[in-house]
């Protein structure tokens, strides 16, 4: 289109020279003249006009105006910090239960919190090692009854890199013994006392290397940072 625009301009500039000179009567046509010039200044304002719209098109194309690029996705870190929980603050996982997290320590044995004369526990028998035990009040959001042992499950992350999992058994009798998880189970608005035990190395109990308890309830992970 500019080409075809340029054409029309250098034509009538040959066509206006053409005017200025005289005629077989030596007379110039004084109102084709003024058309003519009429004609150039409208063809010169599309050709700037035309100009313009160039120029602004490679603006457009150039590296510096293309679309921003799409926003970088969040850090890791962000989604796991949505799910950190702390201890003795209930939370809620909708329609299937709400959880306490009551107690996060080492043991060398664990024992109900109400022992009568005769009561389960659970003693590391390794020297060299030591018991993690996490204790979770589930209280069931559930329609229906749903075995103790398929609420939660818990792993513990020691030094960021070590992973220990861990057994379960819930309280009994308001907490004068222990029994199974696998044979218990938590009935509608009820709420279970589970304990799970991780067994870890000593020195995990001694050193100031990091300790994270990772609750897993119905497909979803939450973090508990013991140190």
């Amino acid at each position: 289109m500019k080409r075809i625009l340029m054409f029309a301009f250098i034509s009538l500039l040959i066509v206006l020279a053409g005017c200025n000179t005289n005629n077989s009567n030596g007379t110039v046509q004084t109102e084709e003249l003024s058309s003519l010039k009429d004609q150039i200044n409208q063809l010169t304002a599309e050709n700037k006009q035309l100009k313009e719209q160039l120029e602004s098109l490679n603006d457009q194309s150039s590296p510096e105006s293309e679309s921003p690029s799409e926003p970088e996705p969040a850090p890791e870190s962000t989604a796991k910090e949505k799910n950190t929980i702390e201890l003795k603050k209930s939370f809620e996982v909708p329609d299937f239960a709400e959880i306490t997290l009551t107690k996060a320590k080492f043991t060398s044995k664990v024992v109900p919190p109400k022992p009568r004369d005769y009561y389960s526990y659970y003693e590391v028998k390794d020297a060299d090692n030591i018991y993690l035990e996490t204790v979770l009040n589930v209280k069931s959001l559930l329609t229906s009854g749903k075995s103790s042992d398929e609420f939660a499950s818990v792993t513990v992350i020691y030094n960021e890199k070590y992973k220990y999992n861990s057994f379960s058994t819930i309280e009994e009798s308001g907490g004068s013994d222990f029994t199974y998880t696998n044979i218990t189970s938590i009935e509608p608005l009820k709420t279970g006392i589970l304990h799970f035990i991780s067994e870890l190395p000593k020195e995990a109990s001694k050193d100031d290397k990091s300790i994270n308890v990772v609750i897993s309830i119905n497909g979803d992970e939450f973090n508990y940072k013991l140190r």
